[in-house]
């Protein structure tokens, strides 16, 4: 390879790189100017409670059996 073809190559490199760079910023600017309520959503469903055996108690000791060791 010569010298004109690894240039050519770098440089075709860099501008598709610093294109893509600018294109994701361009992309989260606009998605940043809504004013979306994005992380307040709420559950549509209605699930059932979970098992009494699944639900850890508050306070006291907790029966494991060592099953964590």
């Amino acid at each position: 390879m010569s010298i004109s073809r690894v240039l050519l190559a770098v440089v075709g490199i860099g501008a598709a790189a610093a294109a893509a760079i600018l294109l994701n910023l361009l992309l989260l600017g606009n998605a940043a100017a809504q004013n979306d309520p994005v992380g307040r959503l709420t559950p549509r469903a209605n699930l059932p409670a979970a098992p009494q055996w699944t639900i850890r108690p508050a306070h006291g000791h907790v029966e494991h059996d060592g099953s964590d060791d």
